[in-house]
This record gives structure tokens, sequence and C-alpha cells, in this order.
């Protein structure tokens, strides 16, 4: 049985560091369909052709190209800069009328330490997505011998989000340090745009209405976890504190704590979460946190669109 339950806005992440949670808005990568199989690429657009593959049916050939317009001329960084890019790319690979397949939002920031700092937060956004959409390929990838996380992503047929440690991906050689990403497949209309400030907008507000169910899904696994690691040998953890604290990334505020607690059987469980937050400083996130958080990926989308 799930339990819902009210949010909590007592308890709230540091409002400074809130304000910094800053992201730049780009197109990272296209992928269009298009009639007939480009040839004769020209040079100067080569290295932006990441991949292309081809599909004959009833003798109709297929192409189907993946694009970079950061690849031309540099990072493109406003889609008054994106459209001469993107419609000289396709010049110089002779595509016409293509179709836009799938379209790939980049939301960066420069800072080393952006993407710890911010990787519970953009957890909890990128939960409440799969939450909302029922997403089932959902995952968290670490470093083999550091442990260190390295991506959280969840993909369905329709859309994909991750955020991921953008400097180990790229081993340093791009400028961005931090990447949330929002992906649109199978889409109907060449309309970027409208994609990305409107059904992705949509998107983020469906889904942080849902905060509620995020935290009472992790609850649910976070009690199996407990019950079955609490008398484990080898040992797992020594006490519900040491539990508390291994799994903190999974517990977003007060009142998922509280919850947690009693599900767990402690007495007297608004007490025993004051005081292990007063003990062991977990972060919490209030409603008004979350919704900052998509004021500013709304933000940073559309002043990429609007510049």
């Amino acid at each position: 049985m799930v339990v819902v339950y009210p949010l909590q806005e007592g308890v709230t992440m540091n409002q400074k560091k809130l304000a910094q949670y800053e992201l730049t808005g780009s197109i990272h990568t296209l992928s269009v369909k298009s009639t007939g199989m480009p040839i004769d690429i020209q040079e100067e657009v080569k290295d932006c052709i990441e991949s292309s593959s081809r599909s004959t049916k009833k003798d109709v050939v297929t192409t189907t190209t993946k694009i970079n317009p950061n690849k031309l001329m540099g990072d493109v960084f406003s889609y008054s800069e994106f459209l001469p890019a993107y419609e000289t790319i396709l010049a110089g690979a002779g595509i016409l009328d293509p179709e836009v397949m799938r379209a790939d939002f980049r939301l960066d920031n420069y800072d080393p330490a952006h993407y710890l700092k911010y990787a519970k937060l953009n957890k909890y956004l990128i939960s409440a997505l799969a939450v909302t959409y029922k997403v089932q390929n959902v995952y968290r990838t670490v470093n083999l011998f550091t442990q260190k996380q390295l991506s959280i992503a969840i993909k369905n047929r329709d859309f994909e989000a991750e955020n991921y440690d953008k400097h180990a991906e790229s081993n340093g050689t791009d400028i961005a340090q931090s990447r949330l990403e929002m992906r649109s497949k199978r889409m109907n209309d060449n309309d970027i745009q409208k994609e990305f400030t409107e059904k992705w907008f949509a998107r983020w507000d469906k889904a942080i209405k849902n905060l509620k169910a995020v935290q009472a899904k992790y609850n649910e696994e976070l009690t199996k976890l407990y019950l079955e690691g609490k008398d484990a040998y080898p040992v797992r953890f020594r006490s519900l504190t040491d539990f508390l604290i291994q799994y903190q990334e999974c517990i977003f505020c007060t009142a998922q704590m509280i919850e947690l607690l009693k599900r767990l059987g402690v007495e007297n469980p608004e007490g025993k979460a004051k005081y292990h937050k007063r003990k062991y400083g977990i972060e919490y996130f209030s409603q008004a946190d979350v919704k900052r958080a998509v004021k500013e990926i709304k933000r940073a989308t559309t002043e990429f669109f609007e510049s």
C-alpha cells in the first residue's frame, strides 16, 4: 500500500545554494529523416554529421541523419544562430525536406562543483518525471572504482531525461561540467521551439505536482531495502541511523522522513526526524525549492529560443 502524505515547507534547501542553480540552454543534437541518401557531403559540414543510417521500403530510400550544429562554428547559444547553422548543414549534406524525429536540448553549467552539488535536486526532478509518466527504464550509473555517481536517466518511447557529469563523460574535453538534458523522440513536426517551450514545460509542470507520489515510491522501496538488510550477514548497515545516512539521497523532505520512520516502527518519528536533521545535516527540499529549479530550467530554455 502506498501512503500519500502532505508536503512540508518548513525545512528548505540552502537558498544561496539554490540561487546558484544556474543553467545555460542550447540544442545539442537533432536526428532528421529525409528521402534519398546524402552524397557528396561538403567538407565543412562533415564533422557535424555524427551518424547516418538508411532504410528502404517499396523502393523508397529513407535516411536518418544525426546532426550536431555545435560542430560547425562552435557552440551555438541562441536560436537565431542555430537556424542558419542548421540550414547550412542541411544544404552541405544535400538533405532535402528533413523531418525532425528527435531533438536533444542541453542545460549546462560550467562550475566543476555543480554536478555533485545539485545531483540530489536533479534526481528529485527526474524522479518526478519518472513517477508521473510511469517510466520503466530508469537507472543510475556510478564509476566502477570510485563509486561516484556519473548519471541518472529515464527513458521511454517519447522522451528521455538525464543528468550527468559532463566533465567525466567528456574526460575533461568539454567546457561544460554538468548537464541536464531533455530529449524528445518520435516528434511529429519540425517545431523545435514548441517542443521544448510548450510540451516540455507542460511535462515539468505536471511532474512537480506529483512530489508526494515520488516520496511515497522511494519510501516503499527504502522500506524493502531496510527489511531485507537489517539482519543480513555480511552486515550492510549497523543501525537505522547508518541506513538513513547511506540512503539520504533518496529522502527529500521532513515529511517523507517522518513517514519512512513510521513505516519502520520508530517511536516518536517526528522527534527522530528532527534529531537526525540536526545531527547529520541531511539536505531537504520544499515544494517551493523544486518550483524554483523548474523555473530556472524554463528560463534557460526560453532565453535560448528568444535570442
